[in-house]
């Protein structure tokens, strides 16, 4: 038997109710040239799950004790036979392209060690009466172009995503055994040292979230945060073997004056903020204790493999300890450092100081304007060539070392994280062309940066507020020809809403649904209905969608939607409110009031829309003031709510309670001064109460907002004829109240209309 072009790894750990459909999607790929290693870390026994698949490319290996995943994935590694491997855990999923998109990526580039795809986060629910998962939400919450100085400080490349060459993996030590937490990461960030990864932006799988309490390791060790710091310092701290044809080698030179806790804080501080890789060498310049002892101090830094002592038993210069600890280095940089050092100060320096070696040969070494690290506490605190250092500081000459000072620059490898910031502060500034010039730029630029799939969410925010809709609709569509489909059909939805395509959002929301897996039937399962703090993007859909057949006089549509909704989100008023809305509409009444009296409280109390649908059931029982006042209770609570405003002004102008509309209106229009609507609503309010000079400022402004504005044009015109009638009948008056023009004369005051019929629109 040849062997296979790829290895695919399963390590399993008491999850055989979800390991099924994990080998399943294996099984079904594409491409048929694989082998599937699953490893049982010492759970209960699923050789029957594999067994299941009678398929001779799948070997199952069964281990008593556990052991943890990162030993089960080099024990696959120690086992493939093929050119390329791939992991899985036991309760995710491959889409059938994963295999030949991955590993077509490694055939057209040699060069690169690994390649990565697109992954969908995916939110369910489990029922335990029949094992099934049912997915209710995907998003894509990783997807950035290769940039290995981020890979240095973030990890981007998730293990479900990846495919690397099984030499690779061995030229750098495999999975470190002693991380818990981000083992993926001890594995891509030491590649990153020697390979160039290849980023395939299409989706090929996903890894599942449970909505609830998560059994997943690396939950659990994340809640202890002083072990899970000490984890991040592990995968920061184990370099892979020498060389490393992608990183320049720094080799940190720490001046100890003494042993103890400050230290130790310090050397963390460091490790935590200094991602470009670096190895430590303490000197013990004279500091009293042995090597033994030193050791010991460190406590559990002792455990890193980047940290080595060197101990100078008397002490000597520090200029001196500093050349004898650069003679046993082979690094090209030396990082000088004191306790001085302030580490949380300039946490990238030296990813900036990097950038700007390459673009300036001829500088030799540099130290940062960086606020505790002046000149007069010390003279190191710099980056320098190692062989200029020793050159330029030999003992017995004129030791003269020239050290710039710089301004700490952003490093290229962070450039998306600069212009996303500050895109962001735009945004939440409100300044939309600002901000959509920022994201502009941002989706222009390609290498290392995340692109539209990933944008896609703030795009869409941004679109929306700027009326964009032509360009969401594009973008969108064409991710979900890419293949990026759940959230980007509820994208298309919410646009469909608020553009007021109906039939379209449908078909969208059942589109969504489809590439969910979803079915009406679905909801009927035990695990339904729960309670959750937030609400699912599902939940915001069925919402919609039932709103949207509300519109379309599809009753029982609607009611089916508001269904799926309240078991999504059972203490939601949200869904209740839907089914008055419905009862409502059908003629109801009734019912309508029996779903307001299940509001659960005291959302449903707060919420202006409770208070629009009583008033709705009022008006039907021709209980107009009760409905009014109603409706002002919903601008209370709603006082920017522009579903308000026709109602209310509907209501008062058929009871006539002009001055009661006022200030509700007035400080709608105060916090919403592009709604056309909304002044010439408060247009008609002031004519009707005789105030000619506020009617007309108000028309007018409508006007500005939206020419054609029907209402608006009206009162002009009336009021218009009103100054030419009172002109004509007393001209001398008319012309002292052009000139006077005296809007602060109280409204309630003055005469009401020639034409005493209430002005309604």
């Amino acid at each position: 038997m040849s062997d296979p072009k790829v290895s695919a790894i399963i390590s399993t750990y008491n999850r055989p109710q979800y390991l099924h459909e994990s080998i399943a999607s294996i099984v079904s790929q594409s491409m048929s040239d694989w082998e599937l290693i699953i490893l049982n870390d010492g759970g209960v026994d699923v050789g029957a799950v594999a067994e299941k698949f009678a398929d001779p490319r799948i070997r199952y290996v069964h281990d008593s004790v556990n052991r943890g995943a990162a030993f089960r994935r080099n024990q696959g590694i120690d086992l493939a036979r093929g050119e390329y491997i791939c992991y899985l855990d036991d309760d995710d999923t491959f889409y059938p392209n994963h295999f030949a998109a991955l590993s077509r990526a490694l055939d057209e580039n040699p060069e690169a060690g690994l390649a990565y795809s697109d992954l969908y986060a995916a939110s369910s629910v489990a029922d335990n009466k029949t094992g099934r998962r049912h997915i209710l939400d995907k998003q894509m919450m990783v997807s950035r172009d290769f940039n290995r100085e981020f890979m240095f400080h973030y990890n981007h490349v998730l293990h479900v995503s990846l495919m690397h060459r099984k030499s690779a993996a061995l030229r750098v030590g495999g999975f470190a055994n002693d991380v818990k937490v981000l083992i993926e990461w001890s594995l891509t960030r030491r590649l990153a040292f020697i390979y160039d990864f290849v980023h395939v932006e299409v989706p090929t799988g996903e890894y599942h979230l449970a909505i609830f309490k998560s059994d997943r390791i690396s939950v659990r060790e994340r809640r202890n945060q002083a072990s899970y710091q000490h984890n991040l310092r592990k995968i920061r701290c184990n370099l892979p073997p020498e060389p490393w044809p992608k990183v320049e080698r720094i080799d940190l030179l720490y001046l100890v004056d003494r042993w103890g806790p400050k230290l130790n804080q310090h050397l963390r501080e460091i490790i935590d903020n200094f991602d470009h890789p670096v190895k430590i060498k303490l000197i013990a310049n004279g500091a009293g204790l042995s090597l033994d002892e030193a050791w010991k101090s460190l406590k559990e830094l002792a455990e890193l493999n980047n940290i080595e002592i060197m101990r100078i038993p008397q002490k000597i210069q520090p200029i001196l300890a500093f050349r004898k600890a650069a003679k046993e280095s082979a690094a090209k940089f030396l990082f000088l450092v004191t306790p001085a050092l302030q580490a949380v100060k300039a946490p990238r320096r030296l990813f900036a100081s990097m950038d700007l070696f390459k673009e300036n040969p001829e500088m030799l070494s540099l130290r940062w304007g960086v606020e505790g690290e002046e000149k007069e506490k010390t003279q190191f605190e710099c980056l320098i060539y190692r062989d200029y250092f020793l050159t330029h500081t030999k003992p017995g000459g004129r030791r003269v070392v020239n050290v710039p000072g710089v301004t700490v620059m952003p490093p290229k490898g962070f450039k998306f994280d600069i212009m996303y910031g500050e895109f962001q502060r735009l945004r939440d500034k409100k300044e939309w062309d600002q901000a959509n010039t920022t994201m502009d730029a941002i989706l222009a630029e390609k290498k290392g940066f995340p692109h539209i799939q990933y944008l896609i969410n703030d795009l869409e925010g941004l679109c929306l507020k700027t009326k964009q809709y032509e360009r969401l609709e594009n973008e969108t569509k064409a991710l979900i020809e890419r293949g990026y489909q759940p959230d980007n059909y509820m994208r298309l939805a919410r646009l469909y809403k608020v553009t007021g395509r109906r039939q379209e959002l449908l078909e969208a929301g059942y589109k969504a649904m489809e590439s969910l897996g979803l079915k009406f039937e679905d909801f009927e399962a035990d695990c339904f209905p729960f309670k959750l703090g937030n609400e699912l993007h599902t939940f915001t859909l069925f919402m919609d969608m039932g709103q949207t057949s509300l519109e379309l006089k599809d009753f029982g549509g609607a009611a089916r939607f508001f269904h799926m909704a309240s078991k999504l989100k059972s203490d939601s008023h949200k869904p209740f409110l839907g089914f008055a809305r419905t009862y409502l509409e059908a003629g109801h009444l009734d019912r309508a009031e029996g779903a307001i009296l299940r509001l659960p409280q005291p959302a449903g109390k707060n919420d202006p829309e409770t208070h629009r649908i009583v008033s709705a059931i009022c008006r039907k029982k021709k209980n107009l003031p009760l409905a009014f006042d109603c409706l002002k209770k919903a601008f209370e609570l709603g006082p920017e709510d522009e579903k308000n405003v026709d109602p209310f002004y509907f209501a008062g102008a058929g009871l006539g309670r002009w001055t009661d509309m006022v200030e509700p209106l007035k400080n709608f229009v105060l916090h919403n001064e592009d709604h056309s609507g909304a002044q010439a609503r408060l247009a008609a309010v002031y004519f009707n109460l005789g105030n000619e000079f506020l009617a007309r400022t108000c028309a007018e402004k409508a006007l500005d907002l939206d020419s054609k504005n029907p209402v608006a044009k009206s009162i002009l015109d009336r009021v218009k004829a009103k100054v030419d009638k009172e002109r004509l009948f007393n001209p001398d008056e008319a012309v002292m109240e052009e000139e006077s023009l005296i809007p602060e004369i109280s409204s309630d005051l003055l005469p009401g209309l020639l034409d005493s019929t209430p002005l309604v629109w």
